[in-house]
């Protein structure tokens, strides 16, 4: 007899041998009557056995592009573990329904800490496609206002109002954000300020751009990477960084030099090509791979 899919997804928590990736393709595609009865049994399933169902589910999200995880990510979300909270949002990442981001708002009061900057970090991308118009004016303002909140709540933790920050960082045509912005980066702590200077660049106003050039020199390596990204987030438009950037490309630390690297393949330009095709013959091979691939996106913007 051909056991039921309820028996088949008890079957996961069931064996001894923890499930392979062959195993969960059973999760894809649900239809709603199916993940009613998928979280009915996932509740009974144990912490380590879930926790471990849903780090694979991250990893098949990114690599089966046919198999749709979705349902099952959007009902984990209600876990009651925050780590499994977390990985559902990040692997959420493509649902871009105006009703998950009012999911996400209303997560930004989860009980967990983590939960909390999870999904500031996912709602950035809402904050993206409300600057390039692709949100109603209504859900636009839902999110700016529950940005901004966070943003100044000192009830939440430093990791939580960073990544609000960062998201901010977007709506370039808000005073409010800008002026928010513009605190965390007067603020002692260098996280905060980190944060702020990578929404300076995705703001790509002008009037950051002398505060981003002072950090692209700044003897913190952390600010001389989300510099260099910040210059990567203004592109073409950035190009009167260059100077500054260019030297960020030889960095000792190597993620600075990648961030450099993937800066100069979103400015362009004939000196940020001719920069990277030296890269790109250099015996280091991280950083001559990072060079091909900015060169290849350059290739890509001209066509």
């Amino acid at each position: 007899m051909t056991p039921s899919f309820a028996e088949r997804v008890a079957q996961l928590d069931a064996t001894e041998h923890a499930p392979t990736r062959l195993d969960l393709k059973l999760l894809a595609n649900l239809g709603p009557e199916s993940v009613y009865i998928f979280w009915e049994q996932w509740q009974r399933f144990g912490l380590d056995r879930r926790r471990h169902i849903m780090r694979l589910l991250a990893e098949l999200a990114e690599e089966q592009v046919r198999l749709d995880y979705r349902p099952v990510f959007r009902a984990c979300l209600a876990d009651q573990d925050p780590e499994i909270r977390v990985l559902a949002i990040e692997g959420l990442w493509e649902d871009d329904h105006e009703q998950m981001m009012d999911r996400l708002i209303r997560m930004i009061h989860d009980p967990a800490g983590e939960v909390r900057a999870a999904a500031l970090l996912s709602l950035a991308r809402f904050a993206y496609r409300a600057e390039i118009g692709e949100l109603a004016l209504e859900a636009c303002e839902r999110l700016h206002t529950a940005l901004l909140d966070a943003a100044d709540d000192p009830e939440q933790p430093l990791e939580v109002r960073r990544r609000a920050i960062e998201a901010l960082g977007y709506f370039a045509g808000s005073r409010e954000a800008q002026a928010a912005i513009g605190r965390a980066y007067s603020m002692d702590d260098i996280l905060m300020r980190e944060s702020a200077v990578l929404a300076m660049g995705r703001s790509m106003r002008p009037s950051w751009f002398p505060y981003i050039e002072r950090e692209l020199k700044s003897p913190s390596p952390a600010l001389r990477y989300e510099a260099a990204r910040a210059v990567g987030e203004i592109g073409e438009d950035g190009r009167e960084l260059l100077p500054s950037l260019l030297p960020l490309v030889d960095d000792d630390d190597t993620e600075i030099a990648l961030a450099a690297i993937w800066a100069l393949g979103q400015v362009g330009g004939p000196d940020a090509r001719r920069i990277l095709k030296r890269i790109a013959r250099s015996r280091d091979e991280t950083r001559a791979q990072a060079a091909q691939d900015a060169l290849a996106e350059l290739d890509l913007d001209t066509l």
